[in-house]
C-alpha cells in the first residue's frame, strides 16, 4: 500500500492535528470538520474540488463537508481540524462561507505556526502539541468579524447524550425524548444546527474514537472494535470515504 503520510495524529475534544511529511495524493473526500491546511516548505498544498483544476496554497481553510483531493507529495505540511460545532469552529465557519477552500494569510499565524512546527520536530509531547495547534485555532477565529451564533442548547445536550451511549445502540427517538424534542423537529432541527443527519454523525463520532484508539498505538482491529464498526474493513471504507485515504497508510511516528 502506498504511504499517504508519515507523521504524528493527537486529537482533543473536537479537533486534531494530522503533522509531518505527506505522501501520495488522496481521492475525493469530505468529512464533518472544518479543515486548516499549513505548508511549512516551500512547495504548498494542493487542493481541488470535484471538477475543477488543482490549486495550490500556503495555507488554507476548507469548509466542513465541502468535497476536495489533497496533494502536497513529500512536503512538511500539518492540518488541523475543529469541528463546527465548537464555538472556534463556528467562527472558523464564518471564514468560509461561499468559498468551499480559501486562502489563508500564513504570515498572520508564523509564530504560532513556527512553535507548531518546532514542537514536532522536537518530539514533543501529544500535550504540547495540542496546546500548539489550539493556539492557531484560537487566533485565526478571533479573525471573524461577524457575530458567533451559540448552539442550540437542545442540540447540544443531544449532542453530548450520543457521545456518552456510543458505545450502545442509540436511536434518534430516544435522544430527542432526552432532549424535550419530537423526533421529527429534532431531526429537522440537528440537520439546521450540524449541517448532518443524526446518523452520519454517529458514524463520524465512530471515527474519532476509531481514530483515536489508532493513534494511542493499537492496531487496526483493535481500533474498529473501540470504535463500533463491525470489522477492520468497515472501518477503513467509512474512514476512506471522509478522508480519502485508507487508515493503514498513514506511517505513526
Amino acid at each position: 500500500m502506498k504511504t499517504a503520510g508519515t507523521g504524528r495524529i493527537v486529537l482533543w475534544r473536537g479537533g486534531s492535528l494530522w503533522i509531518g511529511q505527506a505522501g501520495e495524493p488522496t481521492d475525493f473526500h469530505s468529512h464533518h470538520a472544518i479543515q486548516i491546511s499549513f505548508s511549512f516548505s516551500e512547495g504548498g498544498v494542493r487542493f481541488r474540488r470535484p471538477g475543477g483544476n488543482w490549486n495550490t496554497y500556503h495555507a488554507a481553510i476548507i469548509a466542513a463537508h465541502q468535497p476536495h483531493e489533497f496533494e502536497a507529495r513529500g512536503e512538511f505540511v500539518a492540518m488541523i481540524f475543529v469541528e463546527p460545532e465548537s464555538r472556534d469552529g463556528r467562527a472558523l465557519h464564518q471564514l468560509c462561507l461561499g468559498e468551499g477552500i480559501s486562502s489563508l494569510a500564513y504570515g498572520t499565524l508564523e509564530l504560532e505556526l513556527a512553535a507548531l512546527a518546532a514542537a514536532y520536530q522536537g518530539c514533543d509531547l501529544d500535550s504540547e502539541l495540542v496546546s500548539h495547534a489550539r493556539f492557531v485555532i484560537a487566533k485565526l477565529a478571533a479573525t471573524n468579524t461577524v457575530p458567533v451564533v451559540s448552539l442550540d442548547k437542545r442540540i447540544e445536550h443531544a449532542m453530548e447524550l450520543m457521545r456518552e451511549r456510543i458505545g450502545e445502540t442509540v436511536l434518534l427517538a430516544d435522544i430527542a425524548d432526552a432532549s424535550s424534542l419530537s423526533p421529527d423537529r429534532f431531526r429537522h432541527l440537528f440537520i439546521e444546527q450540524t449541517g448532518m443527519r443524526f446518523r452520519p454523525y454517529m458514524l463520524w463520532l465512530r471515527i474519532e474514537i476509531a481514530l483515536t484508539a489508532l493513534a494511542s498505538g493499537k492496531n487496526l482491529t483493535e481500533a474498529s472494535y473501540v470504535g463500533g464498526f463491525a470489522d477492520s474493513a468497515h472501518f477503513s471504507r467509512t474512514f476512506k470515504h471522509m478522508f480519502g485515504i485508507a487508515p493503514s497508510s498513514f506511517q505513526h511516528e
